[in-house]
């Protein structure tokens, strides 16, 4: 699945909480099933930057299908996750390009407690779940630099969806679950790379939970939830953290993180303009960098330039799913 041209929340890797940020509810059970992606908005973790950048990310910041993509299908069984049946669903060379696309399957059976659909397929535990349909998922801590159409946009391979239903005979909706760094950059040289530093969370790694057990009203109230007492201070507001802790532990909430960087790899070399911005888009975890984070930007002559710009702890600066927020340091690299 890719965003041609367009645009794509918690504490300890809240990918984990990101992972079901989204309900959809709908009853039929079929073999196949048309599924739909949503739009990106816009926010600047800068509040004086105030220009819209591009964001053709070219259709209306549409998330569109590539063919041949595979989503997760899960029928839940509460009780016992060992009866919770797993698959997935294929698209064909028709998806490409298209904002819905048809998807085939087995048969998942008489619905036992609910469904629940995952992007990418290929992000998940190939194996069935224990008793507590507990299911892992691998956020990758490494992306590469994508143009389509000669325009920049996200790796394709670092997003992710999900959804929840009641039905998967009819048309549904996915939901994103990470959001979008957006950098714009000035310069003389060519950058080799880019690496995001967070201050205080892991953002790549595993995460894993009961499936069931997910509450996507929760899951909501949690992110708004999700914010510093005030500027400056890395203290999150109390209220989050008491509910943060009580939910997870329903969840089983268990967090494997591998680093607090996430790489942008750019194997052909970006060259910078001094007068004109470059654009980078990096897909992140959701809550990240509200605590601060930096940025290291290595270039192909093999010098590098860190940007400290946002290194303090602020509201503006946390990563949402679903959003794109834009970064634009002043600083000519």
């Amino acid at each position: 699945m890719r965003k041609t041209m367009r645009f794509f929340g918690s504490i300890c890797m809240m990918g984990a909480m990101a992972l079901l940020v989204s309900s959809c509810m709908k009853t039929d059970e079929k073999a196949d099933m048309t599924i739909g992606l949503p739009t990106f908005e816009e926010v600047n973790g800068e509040p004086n930057e105030v220009d819209r950048l591009y964001v053709d990310f070219a259709d209306g910041n549409k998330f569109k299908w590539n063919a041949n993509d595979e989503v997760m299908v899960y029928n839940l069984d509460a009780a016992n996750g060992e009866n919770t049946v797993k698959a997935v669903y294929s698209t064909n060379a028709a998806a490409e390009g298209q904002t819905t696309a048809h998807f085939t399957g087995d048969d998942m059976g008489d619905k036992m407690d609910h469904f629940f659909f995952f992007y990418p397929a290929s992000k998940v535990n190939t194996e069935g779940l224990d008793h507590d349909n507990y299911e892992t998922f691998t956020v990758p801590a490494e992306q590469t630099y994508t143009l389509v159409n000669g325009n920049p946009t996200v790796d394709p391979n670092s997003l992710a969806a999900a959804c929840e239903v009641n039905s998967i005979g009819q048309a549904l909706t996915l939901k994103h679950i990470f959001g979008i760094c957006r950098l714009k950059l000035k310069g003389t040289k060519t950058v080799s790379s880019i690496v995001l530093h967070d201050n205080a969370y892991g953002l790549a790694g595993q995460v894993s939970m009961k499936l069931h057990a997910v509450q996507m009203g929760k899951f909501s109230q949690l992110l708004d939830e999700y914010t510093l007492v005030q500027d400056g201070s890395p203290e999150l507001n109390a209220s989050f953290v008491e509910d943060w802790y009580n939910y997870s532990k329903d969840l089983g909430y268990n967090a494997k993180p591998t680093g607090n960087e996430i790489t942008l790899n750019c194997p052909n070399g970006v060259q910078l303009n001094s007068s004109t911005q470059t654009l980078f888009y990096i897909a992140v975890r959701p809550g990240a960098f509200i605590k601060g984070f930096t940025i290291t930007v290595n270039f192909t002559d093999g010098t590098n330039a860190v940007i400290n710009n946002y290194a303090n702890p602020k509201n503006s600066y946390k990563i949402k799913p679903g959003t794109i927020t834009g970064f634009a340091p002043a600083q000519v690299l």
